[in-house]
């Protein structure tokens, strides 16, 4: 089976690059729609924050932080 996790497709991470785009995505398929807005609107002010700086950058949103999946942290 192929990893669906777009840090690790080089194609998706290569149009994230090329765009700099700033990324917020949900990692878990299993909430539920008010689940998945919940954590969005949970996350506001550090979604702001990050949005404030350049990209590109992937962030993962979970219920209670973000976490930073691309570019890894070293």
């Amino acid at each position: 089976m192929k990893d669906k996790r777009i840090r690790y497709r080089q194609a998706e991470i290569d149009a994230v690059i090329g765009h700099r785009a700033r990324c917020f995505v949900v990692t878990r398929g299993d909430l539920t729609s008010a689940a998945y807005a919940e954590r969005f609107i949970t996350n506001q002010q550090p979604i702001f924050a990050a949005s404030a700086t350049p990209g590109p950058f992937i962030f993962a949103v979970h219920a209670d932080r973000l976490e930073r999946l691309y570019p890894p942290h070293h």
